[in-house]
């Protein structure tokens, strides 16, 4: 998924606040959630009850590092790489815990 960091996110954006920097306003608007703490290689997000983890390229960690420091940085764009998304180690968990309806078959009585 491709995340926009707007002009606008920047200009509302407060450096070194990890819920309020631009990254984090760009994830809770694009996501449509009210929650996201960014860190600079990682953010965590709320979504329907639940944290999931989300990796940055590594080129959305130099915008953050630089931003924070300089207070300027140009609107861009990246993509999201979340963790145990849709991944085969998720699922692998998931299938581990899902257990086999047990079937019950009565067989009819002869009186």
């Amino acid at each position: 998924m491709k995340i926009n960091v707007t002009r606008d996110d920047i200009r509302k954006g407060k450096p070194g606040k990890p819920t309020e920097c631009m990254v984090a306003l760009a994830l809770k608007r694009e996501l449509g959630i009210s929650y996201a703490s960014v860190g600079y290689r990682e953010a965590k997000i709320l979504v329907d009850g639940q944290y999931t983890k989300l990796y940055f390229p590594r080129n959305v960690e130099k915008k953050i590092r630089f931003w924070d420091g300089l207070h300027f940085v140009f609107p861009f764009s990246f993509e999201l790489v979340p963790s145990g998304f849709l991944t085969g180690s998720a699922i692998t968990l998931r299938a581990q815990k899902v257990r086999p309806p047990v079937l019950v078959c009565s067989s009819p009585q002869t009186a």
